[in-house]
């Protein structure tokens, strides 16, 4: 793909959270390198970024950010968080183009992103045909990111921050927690399959929370595989060239682009619990740990060919 042009080289992305999303927004860094890209997200997002990857980047808070950047002038401001403050902020930039969602007497989005928006909590269609459309959504969130700005997904990997790596072929890391959005997340047969990779000479190591974000990033990319949810260390594993097997329990999996190297386990009840924001046993219990446990040696085997 070609740069845009325009007598204007600055662009503007705000994408302050969830980090998953933060991270599988990057995706868009590979194709503005040739362009000043000024990027607006949540302090605990900071860590992500990786300044050397991309020399004409500047990310900062959104809530403490030079004021110069109020002032500027765009070719492009991208706005992706269904947040007011965002979308108040997004409208005050002045942009040749203005994509995504802005404030006027409440939320609204450019018709350019309305496939995206109009499956989210933002919907000008209101929940019950938003929630039919994330339903039955197809494509990942990459081409929809991409689409809005009428370019084609070309595989575009993540660009993130890369800590130094100590990866050891037999360490198998497992996140079993989640965000507090999505309970159904979680899921219970994280320790029972733990045990049975240890009996077959596998090392596994549970995430717990660490003191930054940074040493979290750091504790992934020693591993050799991933076993989760569909969370940020999914993501996180994508972005460092990890296999991941990831559980869906209540979550779009066509919206999670594999890049070659996720396996998606999909929960036979998913329609269920489809975005459900209530805890559910039979959400967390349907997937099978004999399921995972195979998918998780078969990977494994693909990935790395030896006794």
């Amino acid at each position: 793909m070609k740069p845009m042009q325009g007598d204007l080289d600055n662009i503007l992305i705000l994408k302050t959270g969830a980090a998953g999303d933060v991270v599988r927004t990057t995706s868009l860094l590979q194709y503005f390198q040739h362009v000043n890209v000024t990027w607006l997200t949540d302090e605990s997002c900071l860590s992500l970024f990786d300044s050397g990857s991309h020399k004409n980047l500047n990310v900062y808070p959104v809530n403490n950010f030079p004021p110069e950047i109020l002032y500027a002038e765009y070719l492009l401001v991208l706005s992706l968080e269904e947040d007011e403050y965002c979308a108040r902020l997004a409208g005050k930039l002045t942009a040749r183009k203005l994509t995504g969602v802005y404030w006027n007497a409440g939320f609204a989005y450019t018709s350019n992103a309305a496939e995206w928006f109009n499956m989210s909590l933002i919907s000008v269609l209101g929940a019950i045909v938003a929630n039919e459309l994330k339903r039955n959504n197809n494509r990942s969130y990459q081409h929809h990111l991409f689409g809005m700005l009428q370019l084609s997904f070309n595989e575009e990997r993540y660009t993130i921050f890369q800590p130094e790596t100590n990866r050891h072929p037999l360490l198998i890391g497992i996140e079993k927690t989640a965000g507090h959005r999505w309970p159904n997340k979680t899921w219970t047969g994280y320790d029972t399959v733990a045990d049975a990779l240890a009996q077959l000479g596998f090392l596994t190591i549970f995430f717990e929370k660490q003191n930054s974000l940074l040493q979290y990033m750091q504790a992934i990319n020693n591993c050799s595989l991933l076993l989760c949810g569909d969370t940020l260390a999914m993501h996180l594993a994508i972005a460092y060239h990890i296999p991941v097997v990831a559980l869906f329990n209540c979550t779009s999996p066509s919206e999670i682009f594999d890049y070659g190297l996720l396996v998606k386990l999909v929960s036979p009840v998913l329609s269920d619990f489809f975005y459900s924001t209530a805890f559910d046993e039979a959400a967390v219990n349907a997937i099978p740990p004999s399921t995972v446990l195979d998918a998780v040696t078969a990977v494994w085997k693909s990935n790395y060919p030896m006794p």
